[in-house]
């Protein structure tokens, strides 16, 4: 355990103090500060919000906190990871530190939990600054179960930044070279955070697709040439068109949109960043509402029912945080370490 402590206490002194990091928190400080000021707008517009839409805003703009972290959030984690292992190679220190009487599991222990501590520094320390110049903006604060939705939501942001601290781990882990690595953590950020959109909406688009209805054509047809008609039986005859199409066509048009959209849904969750982005809305108060709800296309969610209904998200992405830490812990106690790296 002294040996965990010690090159914890090493590594999160040299993330604090590296202009990587300290130009990571700048750029993520800034972004929130302008995410704070359009949430603050969204809360004016819409009095019926809650404090925490701060952070959401209006889900249709992508310039909220969420977005951030989703598009962001895997560059911070996998910026502290992705070197941590075999920089020590090639600086040839690697092998100094195991002829000490330090354990080699505790090596990568103490890296891991530094790397989450300057983390949980960083989404604490944005969370904070976002709800802090949001209180005067707005003229009031959060109540007690806001505060109860940002301190679950902040845990939430140090899971998901955590995941992505570990795949660069264990790219470094994977690799000798540095320039490897990080060439294998900007892939896998590509992929998950822009990529899997674009590949989930080709294949539900080629599995299920949504086209407009002929019955739509006939329609629009029919009101072109409304002026031209004279006789009310013609009259009638294109008022059943546009019932028969609004009673059948639509049915089948709606539906084949929503096969398609969850279909859509269930690809994209793969990607860490749809799950982290489905559990914020969830814990916020905020969850998607679907087809056929009156056009409101989000409702209001109760503390215990956000939890609940977040709980699945939080536990796949637990279990991926998990699997790629003990990826790199077995991989790592199983190589080779011979003198000067």
């Amino acid at each position: 355990m002294a040996g965990v402590l010690t090159i914890c206490r090493k590594e999160l002194s040299d993330h604090l103090g590296s202009k990587r990091y300290l130009l990571l928190f700048a750029l993520i400080v800034v972004l929130s500060v302008l995410s704070a000021y359009t949430g603050s707008e969204y809360i004016r517009d819409n009095p019926n919000s809650s404090f925490t839409s701060i952070f959401s805003g209006s889900m249709n703009s992508s310039f909220s906190f969420i977005y951030l972290m989703v598009l962001f959030g895997p560059i911070i984690g996998l910026a502290l990871g992705f070197d941590a292992i075999n920089r020590e190679r090639t600086r040839g220190s690697l092998s100094v530190i195991l002829s000490q009487p330090i354990f080699r599991d505790s090596i990568l222990n103490g890296k891991f939990i530094a790397g989450v501590a300057a983390l949980s520094l960083l989404a604490v320390s944005t969370v904070g600054i976002i709800t802090g110049i949001s209180i005067p903006m707005l003229g009031y604060g959060p109540g007690g179960e806001d505060i109860l939705r940002i301190g679950l939501f902040t845990l939430l942001t140090i899971l998901y930044l955590s995941i992505w601290l570990a795949v660069g781990l264990l790219f470094s882990t994977m690799t000798k070279s540095t320039t490897t690595s990080i060439l294998m953590s900007i892939s896998t950020w590509l992929f998950f955070s822009i990529l899997i959109s674009i590949l989930a909406t080709l294949v539900a688009n080629a599995v299920v697709p949504v086209e407009v209805a002929s019955g739509f054509q006939m329609v629009q047809g029919g009101n072109q040439t409304m002026g031209d008609i004279r006789d009310l039986e013609d009259m009638a005859s294109a008022f059943n068109r546009t019932q028969t199409f609004q009673q059948t066509e639509t049915s089948e048009y709606m539906e084949s949109m929503e096969e398609n959209a969850n279909l859509e849904a269930t690809i994209q969750k793969i990607s860490p960043t749809y799950l982290y982005e489905e559990a914020s809305q969830s814990l916020l108060g905020v969850t998607e509402g679907g087809f056929g709800q009156g056009g409101n296309p989000f409702q209001a969610l109760e503390t215990t029912q956000s939890v609940s209904s977040s709980w699945p998200q939080v536990t796949v992405l637990a279990v991926v945080l998990i699997a790629c830490f003990a990826s790199s812990y077995m991989l790592f106690l199983r190589q080779e370490i011979r003198a000067g790296g």
